[in-house]
């Protein structure tokens, strides 16, 4: 696994002791939950084997996430268990020594103490510092003099390495550092002592991104990597911002293309990070390649960490690992308005994602959404059950609601009724909402899933409530098949006129 980009914002730093006889793992994975974006095991009184055993359990915790599992102290249990990286003090094993054993791929953390070894470590190529203590802290008792507010600024100014601050880090604190400019701060106690560690790891969250919204490039000198806040265009000059994340179609009719004339006609600005290529026109898919997790990462982190966005729509995702890294991306950015439109059949029965990708998309990428669009088969396929009537949408999509802890905007396309009756359950207001259109006899469809998300998608970057964002969503999508009806592209299903405000196709 890559983590050629992690991400140092909320760094946990585990601790036995404070945890109060509670579950390490448990805390973990609770903290998570709460936005952590990086894991320390620290052990400092236990067996090698227990530590082992440790670092096994919160490995399997946290690879299914994409979240680094760093070591401390002990280079020979991450050889052991294959963990991301190592995070060594000054007095432990030299670094070229720890280097040479992990290989380069591996993460590299150095802690410093003074400025004069902020300024030797400058000759090591460490993937990070950590800056200890920032403030005096019981977990941190044989240090020299703290660094304070003002240490930390002469740190930033004196280094070339990214950083982290480490020691007294609390609800109380964090916001003062951040704001001086390092990229990340170390908990211990603040998250693992407390009553619940998720509800801590949320606020402590929500104070990073809060400092971030307002944090200028932070110091002179030294390395600039980008805050994990996504900026918003909302308000300047009306115009909203939508990430699409999919799959991108030659024939232009679906995925990326039809996502992006979607949001262009919905009023606001289309970025995009492509997932898969696929050879498909009119009469079907004859080919899909996927792109690497890397390139689909730093395409989505080449938008949010410059552009940002308001909204994110996702599309095709074909396999496990691609579900896996978006929604590493969406918990590092922490994206809350997402359609997610879990694509897994084209209309014309090629299958476009892999079985074990359906199962990891339950479990990691839908609870990151704030609705999903899926048709009636989807729906099938997600619930497990057969729905073969109108009548049955409405608790169905209140099923899947319940079921995945998402609004549910449930397409009744597949039925063979003259009227069709789209069913949203807005999960947060317990709303049913019908929305009714009759049947167009037409073979220009193509893509309507796609443009029916997107346009949803652009309607609240645009700040619509979100049953208005779905009425007009339907709207736009019920105009744009009623317009492209009569016209011919391809010898297949067309698409639908997505630009049928400024001129009938």
């Amino acid at each position: 696994m890559s983590y050629m980009n992690f991400d140092l914002s909320l760094y946990l730093v585990t601790d036995r002791p404070l945890a109060q006889g509670r579950d390490i793992s448990w805390i973990v994975r609770e903290a998570v939950a709460g936005g952590v974006t990086m894991v320390q095991l620290r052990e400092k009184d236990c067996s090698t084997g227990e530590f082992i055993t440790l670092a096994k359990e919160l490995k399997s915790v946290l690879h299914p996430l994409g979240i680094p599992l760093i070591i401390n102290d002990r280079i020979d249990v991450a050889l052991a268990v294959d963990a991301d990286g190592v995070h060594i003090g000054q007095s432990d094993m030299p670094y070229e020594t720890a280097r040479a054993l992990l290989g380069k791929d591996k993460i590299i953390g150095l802690s410093v103490e003074t400025m004069d070894e902020v300024i030797v470590a400058n000759a090591l190529d460490v993937d990070y510092i950590g800056i200890s203590p920032v403030y005096a802290t019981p977990t941190k008792t044989n240090t020299l003099t703290p660094f304070g507010l003002e240490g930390v600024a002469e740190v930033l100014r004196l280094t070339r390495h990214r950083c982290v601050a480490i020691g007294g880090m609390s609800r109380d604190t964090i916001g003062d550092v951040i704001a001086r400019g390092v990229e990340g701060a170390a908990v211990v106690s603040a998250i693992v002592a407390a009553e619940s560690p998720r509800c801590a790891s949320e606020e402590l969250a929500a104070i990073i991104r809060k400092q971030r919204t307002h944090l200028n490039p932070p110091c002179e000198g030294g390395l600039k990597f980008p805050a994990c806040t996504a900026p918003s265009l909302t308000g300047r000059d009306g115009v909203g911002l939508v990430l699409t994340i999919a799959g991108s179609d030659s024939g232009g009719g679906a995925g990326i293309q039809a996502d992006i004339k979607s949001i262009s006609a919905n009023g606001c600005f289309a970025a995009s990070a492509i997932t898969a290529i696929t050879a498909q026109n009119t009469l079907g898919v004859n080919a899909v390649e996927g792109l690497s997790i890397d390139i689909i990462e730093g395409q989505i982190e080449a938008v949010l960490s410059d552009i940002g966005t308001d909204s994110i729509k996702i599309g095709m995702l074909h396999s496990a690992e691609v579900v896996q890294c978006v929604a590493r991306m969406l918990r590092k950015y922490n994206i809350k308005d997402v359609v997610l439109d879990p694509v897994m059949v084209s209309t014309s029965g090629h299958k476009l994602i892999e079985d074990d990708a359906i199962e990891v998309m339950r479990t990691e990428l839908m609870p990151l959404a704030r609705v999903i669009t899926p048709n009636i088969p989807e729906a099938e396929i997600l619930l497990g059950e057969h729905i073969d009537n109108q009548s049955a949408l409405p608790q169905a999509a209140r099923r899947l609601a319940e079921k995945y802890h998402v609004s549910v905007l449930l397409k009744a396309g597949h039925l063979v009724n003259d009227e069709l009756i789209d069913i949203f359950y807005n999960r947060e207001t317990d709303e049913v909402i019908y929305l009714s259109a009759k049947r167009i006899d037409t073979p220009n469809t193509h893509g309507t899933g796609c443009t029916l998300s997107s346009a949803l998608a652009a309607q609240l970057a645009k700040g619509l409530p979100l049953t208005e964002a779905v009425r007009a969503a339907k709207t736009y999508i019920n105009e744009a098949i009623i317009h492209g009806a009569n016209y011919t592209i391809g010898h297949g299903h067309g698409p639908v006129s997505h630009f049928y405000c400024l001129r009938k196709m």
